[in-house]
């Protein structure tokens, strides 16, 4: 696991992502945003925002752990139709593609008229590369929006005492994120 380097993301940082984005994004013709949840729930509120467009939402669980991931399936799939709508498919991270390869496949089946697909961050590895994308990165992402699941990650990863918060430090949190989730372990 110590090979592993983390990125961390300030939500001043996401924000000028996704304006940046949304910068490519802008003259596209989109009628409504579908959020992969749950990572793309908050990037798909900030282009929400800012294309003053609809979101629906597709739940695709493929992770397991930090370093483990399984077969992306669909928990959870909207009900409409988005007959002749252009959709904008939105997740915070293309790591492998499999989780927009899944999204896409199952869209193609409905009677749209576009499938568009966004994030903000892609990895080297990713075997789909989003029509829209700003940043490539190499390190594993820590969202502004997971600092409990990045605590409770690091606790498994990092067992010696003190070891965990130490490196929660040196990826960019600060004390005040950490401390009401290393207080009770």
């Amino acid at each position: 696991m110590s090979d592993i380097t983390f990125h961390k993301i300030s939500w001043a940082d996401l924000e000028k992502d996704c304006l940046t984005m949304y910068s490519k994004l802008k003259t596209v013709d989109v009628d409504t945003i579908v959020a992969i949840s749950r990572g793309g729930l908050v990037i798909s509120r900030i282009l929400s925002d800012f294309l003053s467009k609809p979101i629906s939402h597709i739940t695709i669980s493929s992770y397991e752990s930090l370093n483990k991931t399984k077969e992306p399936f669909i928990d959870e799939a909207p009900s409409k139709l988005f007959k002749n709508e252009s959709i904008l498919i939105v997740d915070e991270v293309s790591d492998t593609g499999k989780t927009f390869e899944r999204a896409v496949s199952y869209f193609k089946n409905f009677p749209v008229k576009k499938i568009y697909t966004a994030s903000p961050y892609i990895k080297p590895q990713t075997q789909f590369t989003p029509d829209f994308w700003v940043k490539k990165l190499e390190a594993w992402i820590v969202f502004p929006y997971e600092i409990r699941e990045t605590v409770e990650a690091f606790q498994k990863i990092f067992t010696a005492p003190g070891k965990a918060q130490e490196k929660l430090i040196e990826v960019g949190l600060d004390n005040w994120e950490t401390d009401q989730f290393t207080e009770a372990k």
